[in-house]
């Protein structure tokens, strides 16, 4: 079934932060960090990360439901860097993971971002290509093995990018399904 709504936009609540936190630690940490794996990593839902205003942690909406959730840090040299993409099961392999990530990168592209950069697994891999992603190293890109670093370029070629910019105070958006 085709959803009626999408919307991509900050946390409003405690119940939607918990439900963002929730949505991470069970679909990346308990997945490709768990503490008798070869990489763990102890999820933190204080981590301040998710509170530096160039952060912009999102929740996906379909039709009213927290479906998914991603964070969009903006760097000063033109580069938004796309992390913690994760999808509830549920709501997986109806196209709505490449709707979030294009309303992220229109979100990206309106903050003023040259090129977007993730580190993916390796089973993700694929996603992110048919989304224009190449495989590329960038500045703060994963030290895990496991990562793989991508990047997609959105206007001109990185290395123009002047020096800081403003970030556009803009958190969230809708897309009409």
């Amino acid at each position: 079934m085709r959803p009626r709504s999408l919307q991509l936009r900050a946390p409003r609540s405690e119940y939607e932060w918990d439900r963002l936190h929730a949505i991470r630690r069970t679909c990346i940490f308990d997945v490709y960090h768990p503490p008798d794996g070869p990489w763990p990593c102890e999820y933190d839902p204080a981590h301040p990360d998710d509170r530096d205003p160039a952060n912009r942690p999102l929740l996906l909406v379909v039709d009213g439901e927290l479906a998914g959730t991603l964070r969009v840090d903006l760097k000063p040299d033109g580069r938004a860097v796309v992390r913690l993409v994760a999808l509830d099961p549920k709501f997986r392999s109806g196209g709505l993971g490449a709707s979030m990530l294009e309303m992220a990168e229109a979100q990206a592209r309106a903050s003023g971002a040259r090129a977007l950069c993730v580190n993916a697994q390796p089973e993700v891999v694929g996603f992110y290509a048919r989304q224009g992603f190449a495989p590329g190293r960038w500045e703060g890109c994963t030290a895990c093995p496991r990562g793989i670093p991508m990047t997609k370029v959105l206007a001109g070629e990185l290395s123009a990018v002047p020096g800081p910019r403003r970030v556009a105070p803009g958190l969230g958006f809708r897309k009409a399904a």
